[in-house]
């Protein structure tokens, strides 16, 4: 059998076995909001240069591994963002759920189907220099190659003994193909598929907020 590496190394500077490659869809499949399209990070890219008018392709060139950098170029806070609770003992996280302005929703699949999680929304512990936007923005440069602009405040999340916030974003430049180990694959979905991918309480428990969105976008 032959092995599959992601062809990003690990924090540790290690290889990357992908035991399970997700498949890739064609490049049509980008072009057209009825339809999931997914890049596999152990395939060859098949992207459109463009996608919703907005190029799709290049690195923005955001320096490895510099939580810094974050602080420079995303606001401390949204507009309208609400005080964050966190119960005694728990832990904040926060990410992004990314919207097309085809109405698809960017999602993750973390190498290896790692906790256990199929397809998630991109999002990670959060950094003690960043705030909870700088956070999700940066997380989500490096589990989907995105390069975005929270905007608006979703819905707060407690599970176990983590919190997540999650912000509404907008892609402004990256590509797929620029997603790190963590993740083997990213895709852009409708809402329905969304609802179907998404295999973890955590995540599922962001759909009615989001669905609530969507509606107030499909009145304009």
């Amino acid at each position: 059998m032959t092995t599959v590496l992601h062809p990003c190394l690990d924090e540790n500077g290690k290889p990357v076995v992908v035991a399970h490659p997700t498949q890739p869809t064609s490049r049509d499949t980008w072009l057209d909001s009825r339809c999931t399209a997914t890049l596999s990070r152990t395939a060859e890219p098949d992207l459109p240069s463009a996608l919703n008018g907005l190029a799709l392709t290049g690195n923005p060139g955001i320096p490895d591994e510099n939580p810094w950098y974050w602080r420079d170029v995303v606001p401390d806070a949204v507009k309208g963002e609400p005080d964050f609770v966190m119960p005694p003992g728990f832990r904040a996280t926060s990410g992004c759920v990314v919207i097309e302005p085809d109405r698809r929703i960017w999602i993750v699949h973390p190498t290896n189907e790692f906790m256990g999680t199929k397809a998630t929304f991109p999002k990670g512990r959060l950094e003690p220099v960043l705030s909870l936007a700088q956070n999700a923005a940066k997380e989500t440069w490096e589990e989907a190659g995105l390069l975005v602009e929270p905007y608006a405040f979703l819905v707060d999340v407690p599970r176990r003994i983590v919190v997540t916030r999650y912000f509404l974003a907008r892609r402004v430049a990256g590509s797929p193909a620029l997603a790190d180990w963590e993740s083997q694959a990213v895709s852009l979905m409708p809402f329905e598929e969304v609802k179907k991918a998404l295999n973890r309480e955590g995540d599922q428990a962001v759909l009615p907020a989001l669905e609530a969105y969507l509606r107030t976008l499909a009145k304009t």
